[in-house]
This record gives structure tokens, C-alpha cells and sequence, in this order.
């Protein structure tokens, strides 16, 4: 089966096509309103190719090559349509490459504490927040709370922690109710320490709401706590 293509509108309106193209084009037609509109565009020019006697196609000093720049023009469409085509085709596999590309970064590299898109910077700076300061252990930060329908988003800034550890968040209701918010591991560098100045930000979230909330615990899975924040 002959190949069709959406370019070959003014091809096919100037006669340009062969009888099995053609053929092919207009059962193409007959279902593309796009290409349909457009052979009308293209018409003319093929009514004045009928119009001009083939002496005046011939090469002449003083006189257009009527024939030449027809075709020229119809080859230049082509030509046209197929790159804005494998443009769009190119442009769409960057948009892909590029989603592809920053999620693989951000589950790769970590939270990024210079994004102020990232959903726990923005709750930072427009939720409701709670200093995190511990003299014995080192650790200061930022928690960040806002209501949810299914119970409370929480953000967190860390700073003056060092590892390797592993460490999680606890929220802690006024019944005494526990549930993990986040689970993360410190990387032997640490963060916001001398060396490694970039803190840690991350978000997670609790079912309990928040009226409901008492407390967070800064704690490591071996259950030293290093910093508890009130709310």
C-alpha cells in the first residue's frame, strides 16, 4: 500500500503525483478534513499550469520558468511540512527526555534545597512553621505543617546533622498516636555542617490532623532523638 503523507497536499494539487499516489491520496482525503481544506489553496496553481501553452514552460532570457518555480514551490512544501513534522516529533522527545531526565535527577540526587518549586519549600514558606533547635545534639531546622483532606502535609529542614545515620520523622497526636512522616538516610558528610552548608529538605505527610498533633521527633532508627519540636 502506497505511503501517504499530510505534505503531499500541494503535490497532489498540482498534478505532481503519480496515478498510484494519486489514487492513495484522495482515499487519504476522504477522511482528512486538514488536507482537504488545503488542496483548495493548492488548486489554483494547478488550474494556471493548464492555462499556460508548453511553450512558455521552455527556459527563457526574459521570461519566469512558470513550470520550474511551480514545481519548486510545491517541492519546497513538502520539504516544509516534513521538517515542521520531525521538528515537532523532536521537540516532543526533548519535553519527554527532558521529564525523564529531572525525575531520574531528583530520585538520584536527593532533595534539592535550592528549588523554591519543590513542594517542601513552598510549604515552608507558606505553611505553618516550627522552629527545630537541640543545643546537646547540634540540630536546628524548619518544620512546616498545612492541612490536607486526608490528614497533614509536613516539610522539614535539617541542619547540623551529621552521618552516616539513618533517620526518621514521628508525629506524634495528643493521644499519644505515633506515625512515621519520612524515613531518610544522612550520608557521611552530613548536612548543613562545615563541608556540606546545603541542608536536608524533604516533605511526607501523617494522617493525623493537624489540631490533633502534639508533637515531631527528630530520632534514629537505633532511637536516639535528636531534636523534638512542640506544635
Amino acid at each position: 500500500m502506497t505511503e501517504v503523507h499530510h505534505e503531499d497536499v500541494a503535490a497532489y494539487a498540482l498534478g505532481l503525483l503519480s496515478e498510484e499516489e494519486r489514487a492513495a491520496f484522495e482515499r487519504h482525503l476522504d477522511g482528512c478534513g486538514s488536507c482537504a481544506s488545503e488542496v483548495g489553496s493548492f488548486a489554483a496553481m494547478g488550474e494556471l499550469i493548464k492555462t499556460v501553452h508548453p511553450d512558455d514552460l521552455l527556459p527563457h532570457p526574459a521570461d519566469p520558468q512558470v513550470e520550474s518555480l511551480l514545481v519548486h514551490r510545491a517541492a519546497k512544501e513538502r520539504r516544509r511540512r516534513r521538517l515542521h513534522r520531525g521538528f515537532m516529533t523532536a521537540a516532543a522527545c526533548l519535553v519527554v527526555a527532558a521529564g525523564v531526565f529531572l525525575g531520574v535527577s531528583s530520585f538520584t540526587s536527593g532533595p534539592n534545597p535550592d528549588s523554591i518549586h519543590s513542594p517542601a519549600r513552598a510549604l515552608l514558606m507558606t505553611g505553618r512553621t516550627y522552629p527545630v533547635s537541640d543545643p546537646a545534639t547540634g540540630v536546628s531546622g524548619l518544620v512546616g505543617v498545612e492541612d490536607k483532606g486526608w490528614g497533614t502535609h509536613v516539610a522539614l529542614e535539617l541542619k547540623g546533622v551529621k552521618g552516616p545515620l539513618q533517620c526518621r520523622l514521628m508525629a506524634v497526636g495528643d493521644d499519644g498516636r505515633s506515625e512515621v512522616v519520612a524515613s531518610w538516610g544522612v550520608p557521611e558528610k552530613g548536612y548543613g555542617v562545615p563541608g556540606s552548608p546545603d541542608p536536608l529538605l524533604l516533605h511526607g505527610g501523617t494522617s493525623l490532623p493537624q489540631s490533633e498533633l502534639n508533637h515531631f521527633t527528630i530520632q534514629t532508627f537505633d532511637g536516639r532523638t535528636l531534636a523534638t519540636v512542640a506544635v
